[in-house]
C-alpha cells in the first residue's frame, strides 16, 4: 500500500512537470509568434522644421526611411490625428510612385502639425502595424523639444530646434565681383545698421533657417568674411518693411554686380533684384 502510494505520487509530480514544461514551451513559441513586426519594412529618421509663414508659424516633422528604395519620389503612406494634448502618427506603409524618379533613395513623409500651443505633447509613432514608439513634444517661446522614450526604430536628427525669434532678420549676400567684395560688405553693414539692425548674440543651436556657434554668430564658410563670394548674415532688426527696402534699393544704386535675399520673422522675403 506505501510502495504503491509512493508509485503514485511519483508518477504525479512526472506528470506535473511534463504538463509544466509543455506549457512554457507553448507559451515560448506564442511570444516568438505574436512578437511586432516593423510592417513598414524600415526603420526611419525624424527632423523638425518650423515653417515662418505671414501671420503664423507652422511646425512640420519628416520622415525618411533608412532603407533606400529604387525610386527616390516613394512616399510613406500615413495619417495623423491630435488634440491639445496627443499627437498620434501612423507610417503605415511605403508606396510606390506611379512615375519613378530613377535615382536611389529614402521614401518620405512630410507631417504638418501646424501652429502649436506652448505646452508639453504626448506623441506616439506608429511604424506599420504594430509597433508603436512613445515620446513627448514640448513646445515653448523659444523652442520646439522631442524625446523618446525608446529610441529604437525611430532617429531624432535634431531633437531641439530653436524658433527664429521675432524683430529677426538673416538673408545671403552674393558678390559678382571679387575686386568690390570689401567695399559691398562694409556698405551694407552700415545701411543695415542705419536702418535699425544690430549685431545681436543669438543662441547656440540650429533654427532650422539657419544655424548659430557657440559665439552667437551665425555659422559662416570657412574664411575672411570680407573677401568670400558668398556671404550669410544674421541680425536683430528694429526697423520696418520700408526700410529694408531702402537698404536694397540703397545697394542697387551703388552697385550692380551683387544679389541680396533678406527673410524677417514674419515671413517675408526681400530680393534686391525685385526693385531694380
Amino acid at each position: 500500500m506505501c510502495h504503491s502510494s509512493k508509485d503514485s505520487i511519483t508518477h504525479m509530480k512526472a506528470t506535473c512537470f511534463a504538463f509544466l514544461t509543455a506549457l512554457f514551451l507553448i507559451s515560448g513559441c506564442e511570444s516568438e509568434t505574436h512578437q511586432a513586426i516593423n510592417t513598414l519594412g524600415s526603420e526611419v529618421e525624424l527632423s523638425m522644421t518650423e515653417y515662418v509663414e505671414e501671420g503664423h508659424r507652422v511646425l512640420s516633422l519628416k520622415f525618411l526611411t533608412r532603407k533606400d528604395f529604387p525610386c527616390i519620389n516613394y512616399r510613406i503612406k500615413h495619417s495623423v490625428s491630435q488634440d491639445d494634448q496627443r499627437i498620434n502618427i501612423v507610417l503605415d506603409e511605403v508606396e510606390k510612385a506611379d512615375v519613378c524618379l530613377d535615382a536611389i533613395g529614402p521614401a518620405s513623409a512630410f507631417v504638418e502639425l501646424g501652429q502649436l500651443n506652448n505646452q508639453e505633447y504626448k506623441l506616439t509613432v506608429q511604424l506599420g502595424k504594430s509597433i508603436v514608439k512613445s515620446g513627448t513634444l514640448t513646445v515653448s517661446k523659444d523652442a520646439y523639444q522631442l524625446q523618446m522614450h525608446d529610441y529604437d526604430g525611430v532617429l531624432l536628427l535634431n531633437p531641439e530646434l530653436l524658433r527664429v525669434p521675432a524683430q529677426t532678420v538673416w538673408g545671403l549676400l552674393k558678390y559678382q565681383r571679387s575686386d568690390k567684395n570689401k567695399e559691398i560688405y562694409k556698405f551694407f553693414e552700415e545701411s543695415m545698421e542705419l536702418a535699425g539692425a544690430s549685431d545681436k548674440k543669438f543662441a547656440e543651436g540650429d533654427y532650422g533657417y539657419f544655424k548659430v556657434g557657440a559665439d552667437g554668430k551665425i555659422l559662416r564658410t570657412v574664411g575672411d568674411p570680407k573677401t568670400l563670394a558668398e556671404q550669410p548674415f544674421l541680425y536683430d532688426f528694429r526697423g520696418d518693411e520700408d526700410d529694408l527696402k531702402a537698404v536694397l534699393k540703397q545697394l542697387n544704386s551703388k552697385f550692380d554686380d551683387l544679389q541680396l535675399r533678406l527673410h524677417n520673422a514674419k515671413g517675408q522675403e526681400f530680393r534686391n533684384w525685385d526693385l531694380n
